[in-house]
């Protein structure tokens, strides 16, 4: 059959390794990050200063982050009751690719503390690859 011949020539997938974290599924409010690196890992710090409602600090329950090899999506929950929709930032294209497995996130009382191990011992210029260029 045809159908077979095409699926034993689709390159080979890594189903352990997502590429990519998952798109929003619904509209976030944006969130704004800091980050630094050393050669070997990069932190992102996401700050609760920057919205009133996250001031007090935010619950680790209410916290998701989804980690791929190319990119990361962190969600913070609305509180029960609230009718706004989640803070969110997807960060994609990073300049080079991370261990998704073995990146972390913390929740400390001031920021979220986002913890991306690269695959590649190396210093990045910029956390995302610029776009437009090929």
């Amino acid at each position: 059959a045809p159908e077979a011949a095409a699926a034993e020539a689709a390159p080979e997938l890594h189903e352990d390794v997502p590429a990519d974290a998952p798109r929003p599924s619904e509209a976030l409010r944006a969130l704004t990050y800091a980050w630094e690196q050393t050669e070997m890992e990069l932190k992102v710090y996401v700050s609760f200063d920057q919205a009133e409602e996250l001031a007090g600090g935010v619950p680790e329950d209410r916290v998701s982050v989804e980690f791929g090899e190319w990119s990361m999506l962190l969600k913070i929950a609305s509180p029960p009751g609230s009718d706004k929709p989640p803070f969110g930032l997807r960060l994609g294209d990073f300049q080079r690719k991370v261990h998704p497995d073995r990146c972390r996130h913390t929740v400390r009382s001031s920021r979220i503390t986002i913890k991306l191990i690269k695959q590649e011992k190396d210093h990045w210029f910029n956390l995302l690859q610029k776009k437009g260029r090929t």
